[in-house]
């Protein structure tokens, strides 16, 4: 395993995990969290390439993360895969370890195109949100016979489960009219990969 480091705000630094985290590398992760001094006070853990969790890795998070609470600091994991993501919830250290962010879709107009912004963490409940704002977009242009551009923007999207990206493909379907064109913008490299999984890879 390897991690990179890069300071993302006055008092933020980033570490990103590549690999595996083992019994033989996690006083590794152990070493690079407690590193950096009283001015950083949120290390951000990205999972993002991290593709192995063993039950090393997640006590040497679960103490960091208790004594960051101790010190009024903030240790945060983002960009979970599913993979890592069943490891945390089968241990019951889902909720332990990771602070879930809220969805919210923010519906917005940017010269004739209207921009759908989703934002924080998509799970199959949260898919019912994007569909409504859809099927009103349905309802007011469906009539008028004009073209209609509805851009899906990712870029502040952190998880999406593989079971809500299929839901997101019927609600694309349920909400479908000749007049309308549906894009995606902004989706990372995994989100692209998973909306080619689940046959939305038309939309990128």
């Amino acid at each position: 395993m390897t991690v990179e480091h890069e300071k993302t705000g006055k008092s933020t630094m980033t570490l990103t995990l590549n690999g595996r985290l083992d019994t033989a590398n996690a006083p590794l992760l152990e070493r690079k969290i407690k590193q950096w001094g009283d001015e950083i006070t949120e290390v951000v853990l990205d999972f993002s390439e991290l593709s192995y969790i063993s039950s090393m890795g997640l006590r040497v998070l679960l103490q960091a993360k208790k004594s960051f609470k101790e010190e009024g600091r903030k240790l945060i994991i983002k960009n979970m895969g599913d993979p890592i993501r069943e490891v945390f919830e089968m241990t019951g250290f889902l909720h332990l370890m990771v602070e879930e962010e809220k969805f919210v879709v923010i519906r917005k107009h940017e010269g004739d195109d209207i921009v759908l912004s989703l934002n924080g963490q998509m799970e199959n409940e949260n898919v019912e949100m994007v569909e409504k704002e859809l099927a009103e977009i349905k309802k007011a242009h469906y009539l008028t016979g004009k073209p209609v551009t509805v851009i899906l923007d990712m870029d502040n999207l952190t998880y999406v489960s593989s079971t809500a990206c299929r839901l997101l493909k019927d609600a694309a379907a349920h909400t479908k009219w000749n007049h309308r064109q549906l894009h995606a913008r902004n989706a990372s490299v995994d989100l692209q990969a998973l909306l080619h999984d689940c046959d939305l890879g038309y939309i990128l």
